[in-house]
């Protein structure tokens, strides 16, 4: 894998307006998305209840796997409404109904099986299957998913923690893994666990490709590995360590959580990978337009 020199890179001033640009869109934008997108069939009775909302981020994060993530929000939702919080709260009732459970998760589901490669069925077996045994086992164990993330200290201790566990290890990659401490511990949105005790600039960053590409096309990044010089595709995976502690040093009190739901926003909204918007883009002002990198 190649490391390319960005060519057209920002000041270290640049640098800092532009996280701080991204971490106001993410504040701005990051609840609407997930609310008109992932949380609009619940009540606002079920949005408080924390318990019932970490168990159903927990399959939202399972399912956002290289798959496309419009549709694994979309099972998320089709299974609340076939089965209600019920699916949530009580897995071992569902066991027995795996079948029946999985007829609809093939209907909305659409794993990326050239990067899996096995049946898209099998898929979806192995990631809902899973998800309720690892909720089964966590619920027996812990009592409940609050109760065994209310025991770590900070978010990267109970990232460590997911990383490491057993169960969870076996559903979430560290970018879903990362994805979903910041679901469960930001202190904007609605679970909060350790209600208000985490800095938000503890929180990791999650850096998918299109978090990569937009911090290489804004001339962010100094410098970033590709697969090939030809189609320019960044390395995510391999830059995420170090894009997040870059991010770190340039502004050790930001919310990289919230500077990562900003940059995936404009990723997926006005970056496009052929026709990048950079007119209307939110940050177009500020932006190098390195637009030769890709996601993709």
């Amino acid at each position: 894998m190649p490391r390319v020199i960005i060519k057209k890179t920002l000041s270290s001033e640049k640098q800092t307006a532009l996280l701080k640009m991204l971490e106001d869109i993410g504040n701005r934008y990051l609840i609407p998305y997930m609310s008109q997108n992932l949380l609009y069939p619940l009540s606002n009775q079920l949005l408080q209840n924390k318990e019932f909302l970490s168990r159903y981020l927990l399959l939202a994060a399972t399912l956002d796997q290289q798959a496309d993530s419009a549709s694994a929000r979309n099972t998320v939702v089709q299974l609340y409404k076939q089965y209600g919080s019920d699916f949530f709260l009580k897995p071992d009732h569902f066991i027995d109904k795996l079948i029946a459970v999985l007829s609809v998760v093939k209907k909305h589901y659409k794993p990326k099986t050239r990067v899996i490669r096995v049946r898209h069925e099998a898929i979806g077996f192995m990631r809902v299957g899973c998800y309720l045994l690892c909720l089964i086992n966590l619920i027996k164990i812990h009592g409940g998913l609050l109760s065994y993330f209310s025991k770590f200290n900070s978010p990267q201790d109970l990232l460590k923690a997911l990383l490491a566990n057993p169960f969870i290890s076996g559903i979430l990659y560290e970018k879903a893994s990362r994805m979903y401490v910041g679901w469960v511990s930001h202190p904007n949105l609605w679970i909060n666990v350790s209600n208000g005790k985490w800095k938000t600039s503890s929180i990791p960053m999650v850096v998918n490709g299109h978090v990569c590409k937009v911090l290489a096309r804004s001339g962010f990044l100094p410098d970033i590995l590709v697969e090939d010089t030809k189609k320019m595709i960044v390395k995510a995976e391999d830059e995420r360590k170090r894009i997040e502690k870059y991010v770190e040093l340039l502004y050790p009190t930001g919310d990289r959580f919230m500077i990562d739901s900003g940059s995936f926003y404009i990723g997926i909204t006005y970056c496009d990978e052929r026709i990048p918007m950079c007119n209307e883009c939110l940050i177009s002002t500020i932006c190098s337009k390195n637009t030769e990198f890709r996601a993709y």
